[in-house]
C-alpha cells in the first residue's frame, strides 16, 4: 500500500469514527418516544398463581379471585372492575392504580343454581360502569347441584 492509501484509509476511520461518536450523542440527548399505553387486566387464582382456577363448584360454595389491573397509560388512572355471574352482578371494585404500578383485589362469588354459568369481568376506565368495556374477562363454571 502506497502512503496515499494509508492516507486515504485513516481519513476514512476517523469520519466513520466521529459519525458514530455523533449518532451516539444524538442518541444520548434525545428522550426515547413514548411506548403505547394501555393497561393489562387479569385474573389470578385466590393463592396468586395463573392456574387452579375455581370453575368447578357446588351450588352454595364459594369461588374467590384475584382480580388485577396493571395501569402503562404513562399517568395515575381509576378503574371500574364489574363482576357478573351468569345474570347477576357480584362485585363492583373501583381501583385507582398510579403509573406504571399495579393493583389487585380479592372477588368471591357463590353460584345459586346448577348448571353452566359465565362469570365475567369487565374493565371500564374511570368511575362508571356503563357504555362498552375497555377490556374484558370471563371464566366458564361448572356449577353441580349441592350434595345431601
Amino acid at each position: 500500500m502506497t502512503d496515499r492509501s494509508y492516507q486515504f484509509v485513516t481519513w476514512l476511520l476517523a469520519f466513520a469514527l466521529a459519525a458514530s461518536v455523533l449518532g451516539a450523542m444524538v442518541v444520548a440527548v434525545s428522550p426515547p418516544e413514548p411506548t403505547q399505553s394501555y393497561s393489562e387486566f387479569y385474573l389470578l387464582a385466590e393463592d396468586g398463581r395463573a392456574e387452579d382456577y375455581p370453575t368447578n363448584l357446588t351450588v352454595g360454595e364459594t369461588g374467590r379471585l384475584l382480580v388485577g389491573v396493571s395501569n402503562h397509560e404513562h399517568d395515575d388512572q381509576t378503574y371500574t372492575v364489574t363482576v357478573v355471574f351468569g345474570d347477576r352482578t357480584v362485585a363492583t371494585r373501583t381501583l385507582s392504580v398510579e403509573a406504571d404500578r399495579t393493583a389487585e383485589r380479592r372477588v368471591s362469588f357463590s353460584p345459586t343454581e346448577p348448571g353452566r354459568e359465565r362469570l365475567r369481568f369487565l374493565l371500564y376506565r374511570g368511575s362508571d360502569s356503563s357504555g362498552e368495556p375497555y377490556r374484558r374477562l370471563r371464566l366458564v363454571v361448572n356449577v353441580s347441584a349441592a350434595s345431601r
